[in-house]
């Protein structure tokens, strides 16, 4: 068989089981022929037959018009529960207007609907798009120890949060591995961080030593404090020094992630706006 021939079986299987057995079927309860639904509809028979043969499908002006002459519901034709059962006065303004227009006039209609629900569409991303800020984040780990070394990813794994507060400065997430930092900073932390070149005594940063990875401390007098009494203090070298990646702004914490629908739709949004 070929492609299109199976695609034809297929169309004519989804108009017959979506459209054809219910038009014969709500036809027949109503107590018509083809002959009358057709001349009710101002159709030929012959598309009354291929509607119910699975050959076509009837057009929406002809399948609303339908609904009334065979005295079925939507709802009841496509056995949907549940759904459209009681409608506001504002929605049933709207079917009303629908169903007085001509077949030039709905289709307009449903362009300009079209048109506004695309145009909300787009308000919706812009929302979203200055809502959320995405952060880069490579997988290194900033020791809450003396440093163990550490690898970082060639590619960067999005970090979703709400563009709030300190995640609105980052320019990094880092996570944390060890105690040397409590009670302010656990083992497993994901951090937030703003590259800078220069450590003001006191703040807690970033640091890079030499053969030893990252380690997350916090700035004294020629030395790298922890604030874990638990743990010793680092004095680098000279040989090894420490460079400063960033100071650390905050902790990510729950409140701070957009839920994942929030999340896709920021995403749609850096598709579409930003190219």
């Amino acid at each position: 068989m070929s492609r299109a021939s199976a695609v034809n079986d297929l169309t004519k299987k989804r108009n017959l089981e979506g459209y054809g057995l219910k038009i014969k079927k709500y036809r027949k309860n109503a107590g018509m022929t083809a002959d009358d639904l057709a001349r009710a509809l101002q159709v030929t028979v012959s598309s009354v037959r291929n509607w119910e043969c699975g050959l076509s499908r009837p057009d929406p002006d002809y399948l609303c018009r339908m609904f009334t002459v065979l005295n079925v519901s939507p709802n009841e034709f496509f056995g949907v529960e549940g759904v459209g059962a009681s409608l506001t006065g504002r929605e049933e303004e709207v079917v009303s207007l629908f169903r007085s227009l001509d077949s030039r006039g709905r289709e307009e209609f449903l362009a300009i609907g079209n048109s506004m629900v695309s145009q909300c569409h787009t308000w919706k991303l812009r929302e979203a798009r200055g809502r959320i800020v995405s952060l880069p984040c490579y997988g290194s780990f900033a020791s809450a120890g003396p440093g163990d070394g550490w690898g970082q990813q060639e590619e960067a794994e999005e970090v979703f949060l709400y563009n709030l507060g300190p995640a609105a400065e980052a320019d990094e997430v880092i996570l944390v591995s060890g105690r040397s930092m409590e009670p302010a900073y656990h083992d497993g932390d994901r951090i937030l961080i703003k590259h800078c070149k220069e450590a003001g005594l006191g703040g807690v940063c970033v640091f890079s030593l030499r053969g030893s990875g990252l380690v997350i401390k916090e700035a004294a007098p020629g030395r790298l404090h922890s604030q874990n009494p638990e743990y010793d203090d680092i004095i680098p070298d000279e040989e090894d020094g420490a460079e400063l990646v960033g100071r650390v702004l905050g902790v990510i914490d729950s409140s701070m992630i957009p839920a994942d629908e929030e999340i896709n739709l920021y995403r749609e949004a850096v598709a579409v706006l930003d190219h």
